[in-house]
This record gives C-alpha cells, structure tokens and sequence, in this order.
C-alpha cells in the first residue's frame, strides 16, 4: 500500500471526495457552513473503524462569527471506496 504517496499527490482530490460526501449528508447547514480543509490521516489501528483507511476532516464554521459549529469526518480505503463517516455538531 502506497497510500501515502497517494494523499501528497492527491491531496485536493480526497478532500474533494469529503467535500462530496458531506453535502450529501447535510443538506440542511450547507448554505450555513464554511467548510474548511483541516486534515488527512492515514488511519492504522481504530477500535471501531476498519483500518487500515484515510480519515479526512473538515471543519464546519459559522459563516458570521467564522467560529467552529462542527466537524465531518470521512473514512475511505485505499481504492477510496466508503468506509465510514462521522458528522458532530458543537
């Protein structure tokens, strides 16, 4: 697995992917949101996702004050096929 290798070269693409999946999900704070780029993980060991996987993080903010209201994150394999996913809001 040469994934990491993958994410530097591909980077926008997976975040891309997050962005993708998110809006999907929520579509009710979309107009209401900053997403904001903030991380990809290579996951290795996770007690309840399978592993190993990407984990990708964006960021939720309130477009007014531009503080936090929240966190997605996106589980894909090495093909990036869909492993899990995760939206919290504060």
């Amino acid at each position: 697995m040469n994934l990491h290798k993958s994410i530097i070269e591909n980077k926008e693409e997976f975040y891309n992917l997050a962005i993708q999946y998110y809006t999907n999900i929520d579509k009710e704070h979309l107009g209401e949101c900053l997403i904001v780029l903030k991380s990809i993980s290579i996951l290795i060991d996770h007690q309840f996702i399978a592993t190993p996987c990407v984990e990708i993080k964006l960021e939720l903010r309130d477009q007014d004050s531009q503080k936090s209201i929240g966190n997605y994150f996106l589980y894909i394999d090495e093909r990036r096929n869909f492993v899990d996913e995760f939206l919290i809001f504060h």
